[in-house]
């Protein structure tokens, strides 16, 4: 079971189990990260036989993986933390869609472009069912949605404390609140990355391992 770190909806702590300290080494630590998601693929992107309806969607749901990764890396870079745990948000759904996919294997084809409305999965039967593998997924994911909502959470966004007694300061533009925050937001998208890529390559041996242990409908 891979275990994205419960505690880490109230621990501060965590980011530093990962190497993560400040700022700059969030960052430095997401990029190795994602360098590592990408060659879980490698294998796969060598194959040279011919492509099938299975094979075109799990390499979309990788590229979704490294879509979201770069994107949220870019908005944490920005200083930008509604984008990026929205980013975030995403990209936790498209690990609960693995986990999906290993649990009911012949469900690949609910996810085809031609697969009807009334047989697509639903996000919060993919959020249920990632909570059964992914140790800590629905508080993160739950944590994730109320930044990526109006409400309680954002009600006072833009507002920061400054150095004086009972001052605070409003700003159009989006920032993290302070050092903590930003580095929680780095330690989820390793997170994330790490759940991505072993998901994804436990996916594709299922389907195309040398044997498959499941045949996917075609």
């Amino acid at each position: 079971m891979i275990n994205m770190a419960e505690e880490a909806v109230a621990d501060n702590g965590l980011p530093a189990t990962r190497g993560i300290t400040d700022r700059t080494s969030g960052v430095e630590v997401a990029v190795e990260a994602q360098k590592r998601l990408i060659a879980s693929a490698r294998g796969a992107l060598s194959t040279n036989e011919d492509l099938t309806m299975p094979k075109m969607t799990m390499l979309s749901l990788f590229t979704r993986a490294q879509a979201f990764h770069e994107a949220a890396l870019a908005m944490i870079r920005e200083n930008n933390p509604f984008a990026a745990l929205t980013l975030l948000r995403s990209y936790a759904e498209n690990a609960a869609m693995l986990v999906w996919l290993l649990d009911k294997p012949n469900d690949i084809k609910r996810i085809y472009p031609e697969a009807a409305e009334s047989q697509r999965i639903r996000v919060g039967q993919l959020v249920g069912k990632a909570a059964t593998r992914l140790g800590g997924f629905k508080p993160i994911y739950e944590q994730l949605s109320n930044f990526a909502h109006p409400g309680e959470a954002t009600a006072l966004s833009g507002w920061h404390a400054t150095d004086v007694d009972r001052h605070v300061n409003w700003m159009s533009a989006p920032a993290f609140k302070n050092d903590d925050d930003f580095m929680i937001a780095c330690f989820w998208l390793v997170e994330l990355a790490e759940a991505n890529g072993h998901l994804w390559q436990e996916c594709w041996a299922m389907y195309f391992g040398d044997p498959p242990t499941h045949v996917p409908p075609p």
